[in-house]
């Protein structure tokens, strides 16, 4: 019983920690920013080490707790903590995307739009339904992208976390 509530104690402050970090980012990361700044892939790489990190860290965490740590335990424990923080993450950008600056969607789909003109992808009538379409799906696609990318990140971090820190098995 004292596992399970170790365990579940560790994936709620992994998570929050996800959480919390993934907020701060979308802070210091305006999605509005040119996804073609230099300083913003730099970013995106430190955001991604530091997102399969936090389960690599929870799996370190849990074992120097004194228990038992499988390989099958760690991948758990990092799917958990990347769907947990994944949808707090979600659900605060939900929120900001449809309450807090709903402008913000549409100046991602102008500078998408220009991008695309720049490539000569589309013509401008196709380019305009391709937007309207864009625009309604935005938000639940934000979404659930953040889940999908948390449950990603926990899947590494946590595969990782159990190949370096799982419990040796004694042989007999």
């Amino acid at each position: 019983m004292e596992n399970q509530k170790s365990f579940n104690n560790t994936v709620w402050m992994y998570a929050a920690l996800y959480a919390i970090l993934g907020i701060l980012l979308m802070f210091i990361k305006s999605p509005t920013a040119n996804p073609k700044d230099p300083s913003m892939v730099i970013l995106g790489f430190v955001s991604l080490f530091l997102f399969i990190g936090i389960p690599i860290l929870a799996v370190w965490y849990y074992r120097n707790q004194g228990y038992t740590v499988s390989l099958g335990k760690a991948v758990k424990l990092g799917v958990l903590i990347g769907l947990l923080g994944g949808l707090i993450v979600g659900i605060y950008t939900y929120i900001y995307f449809a309450y807090i600056n709903p402008d913000a969607v549409d100046q991602v789909l102008e500078m998408s739009k220009n991008m695309l003109k720049e490539n000569d992808m589309f013509t401008e009538e196709t380019l305009e339904k391709q937007m309207q379409i864009t625009k309604k799906f935005f938000i639940p696609g934000q979404f659930i992208g953040q889940m999908f990318s948390g449950l990603l990140y926990g899947v590494i971090g946590g595969l990782l976390g159990g190949l370096f820190f799982k419990t040796p098995v004694e042989e007999y």
